[in-house]
This record gives structure tokens, sequence and C-alpha cells, in this order.
């Protein structure tokens, strides 16, 4: 027996599914095409964002590589004058 998960529908009733103020309603066209553009829209300020941040953590990227090496590089240049004398 094939159990369903609506209630019953007693005389005289619609069954809940059909009812105006629980039916889903289909968006047009119109609107449709509003969500879709929307989105897109949506998507391309995501990817711009997304974009900006990534340059952001590279630009930090190659400033703190920079200063790194920098700083490597320092005690070795002052060990060797060093030594030198």
């Amino acid at each position: 027996m094939i159990m369903s998960r609506r209630r019953p529908v007693q005389q005289g009733q619609k069954p809940d599914d059909q009812t105006p103020e629980t039916a889903k309603r289909r968006p047009d066209r119109a609107e449709r095409e509003a969500m879709r553009k929307e989105r897109a829209r949506d998507a391309g300020l995501a990817m711009k964002e997304y974009e900006a941040e990534r340059r952001a953590v590279l630009a930090n990227t190659e400033r703190l590589r920079a200063l790194r090496l920098a700083r490597d590089a320092a005690p070795a240049t002052a060990k060797t004058t060093k030594g030198a004398k």
C-alpha cells in the first residue's frame, strides 16, 4: 500500500495544495527574467570582489616576501663584513 503524506480531503473541502493562500505561485516570465538578471549582476559583483581580494593578498604576499628577503640578506652581509676585518 502506498502511503501519502497528504491529509485526507473531506467532503466539501479543497485539498490543501490548491487553496490560494497555500498554493505556490510560479513567477511569470518577466519576474523570472528579472531574477535571472539580478543573479547575473550579483555573480559579476561577487567575481569582482573575489578578484580584488585575490590581488590584495598577492600584493601583501609580495611585500612580506620582499621584507623577509631583505631581513635575511642583511645579517649575511653584516657577517661577511665583520669577518673581513
